[in-house]
């Protein structure tokens, strides 16, 4: 029962793990496409920020959480980034360091590993232990964020999700893995994340 408004930043014809796909930037768009908004005076419960494309949309995003977020407004941001230690054919290492200027807007931080490890300059390895886990989510909160889930970790023939909220202990929700890897279920993992947490 959440009403999505979403701002386009790309538009891709498949995703990036295909060999080809056909992709639009749509930076040159959004300015407008969120002046309107401003018009209309809109007022958000949530901001979810998902996919960027350039340090220029990481930048339009950072003004519209700083016009658009209110006290009521919760701010969670998938960092989407790579995956298996590596970073996504479209990003680059420059623009991986851009996106550490977003981590202090969220509330929320949804990172899956490779993404935790590349914004606390950790060194990846596909089997963290718990403590190492807590390690990196004790440095993302001094970067800003005060929960933080590290999402898809790959336990076996189970996927971990690992979350931290400043000052707690950390909590662990373990559950059997269904099928082969299938590319997006962290978007949708971050868009359950972020309408349960404006449901509250």
């Amino acid at each position: 029962k959440i009403q999505c408004c979403p701002v386009p930043t790309s538009i891709f014809s498949n995703h990036t793990a295909f060999d080809e796909y056909f992709y639009t930037d749509y930076t040159t768009h959004m300015d407008d496409y969120i002046s309107q908004w401003e018009k209309l005076d809109l007022h958000f419960n949530g901001i979810l920020t998902g996919y960027l494309g350039s340090p220029t949309q990481i930048d339009i995003v950072k003004k519209f959480i700083e016009r658009f977020k209110s006290e009521d407004t919760t701010i969670v941001v998938d960092p989407v980034m790579g995956d298996d230690g590596l970073l996504y054919s479209a990003y680059s290492k420059e623009l991986s360091q851009k996106m550490c200027s977003l981590i202090p807007y969220a509330d929320i931080l949804t990172p899956n590993l490779t993404e935790a490890c590349i914004l606390t300059d950790t060194e990846y390895k596909r089997d963290m232990s718990a403590d190492e886990l807590l390690t990196i989510c004790k440095t993302l909160c001094k970067m800003g964020p005060k929960k933080i889930v590290i999402s898809g970790l790959e336990r076996g023939s189970n996927l971990e999700n690992f979350i931290y909220e400043d000052g707690k202990e950390p909590q662990v929700i373990l559950e059997h893995k269904v099928g082969p890897f299938r590319s997006g279920t962290g978007d949708v993992f971050s868009t359950i994340i972020a309408a349960d947490a404006v449901n509250k």
